[in-house]
């Protein structure tokens, strides 16, 4: 059933002159009836009927590529000893066509928010090394821990791990594309508040602290987002 449908232009079709041979047609009936289609409605005839042609024995003859729409409207009256098993075969492959088109663009779509983490994180890292360093000017002895902490903190709060869980190897790699994006914005709050606090000089336990506050309070607007997913 996978060879019914093609990819034509990112939209699956399917080709008149098989849809001809699979329902037991001739391929000029199935020509009158997509003009007919066009005569009662142009607009939608336009958006879901592509002219292109086929060669028999050296002559070009002109067919159609249809999308769902159209192969539907244009089956909706096809009765016979076939036609039914051949309509749940086109449904069929038409749904597995899109279902393989949403997994590559879902899979699109997370590589490239994976990237864009990759790069907040990045920044993040960076702003965390000088919040390390500024611990250590105030007296810090065990500053480095922040590393680990804050990410960990992180995580805690948008609820991917629990508190005192240990943080797997690969970890950010098995998120899916909705937890991506908002540890990507918790980890963007985190930075800011870092920020803000280094700057107006508050001592580096409170600046942890503040941080922890506004992911935390991220992390609550965000909730009901990630219940309504699970």
């Amino acid at each position: 059933m996978n060879d019914l449908v093609v990819l034509t232009n990112g939209v699956p079709m399917v080709d008149s002159v098989l849809v001809a041979k699979k329902f037991g047609k001739i391929h000029r009936d199935i020509m009158d009836a997509i003009h007919r289609i066009f005569e009662a409605d142009e607009d939608f005839w336009r958006v879901t009927f592509y002219t292109t042609s086929y060669v028999v024995r050296g002559k070009e003859y002109p067919s159609f590529m249809m999308t769902r729409d159209g192969f539907s409207l244009l089956a909706m009256g096809f009765t016979g000893k076939d036609a039914m098993k051949w309509k749940i075969g086109y449904i069929n492959a038409f749904n597995a066509m899109e279902q393989a088109l949403k997994k590559d663009s879902d899979k699109l779509e997370w590589k490239q928010a994976r990237i864009q983490s990759k790069e907040v994180r990045r920044n993040v890292t960076d702003t965390i090394k000088d919040f390390v360093d500024y611990a250590i000017a105030q007296g810090s002895g065990s500053a480095s821990k922040y590393y680990m902490n804050i990410t960990k903190m992180e995580y805690a709060a948008l609820e991917l791990i629990q508190s005192k869980e240990k943080v797997p190897s690969g970890f950010r790699d098995t998120l899916d594309l909705l937890d991506l994006c908002f540890l990507q914005a918790a980890e963007q709050v985190c930075r800011a508040a870092i920020k803000e606090g280094m700057e107006r000089k508050f001592p580096y336990k409170e600046i942890y602290l503040l941080a922890k506050e506004r992911v935390t309070k991220y992390a609550e607007t965000v909730t009901f987002a990630r219940i309504e997913k699970k």
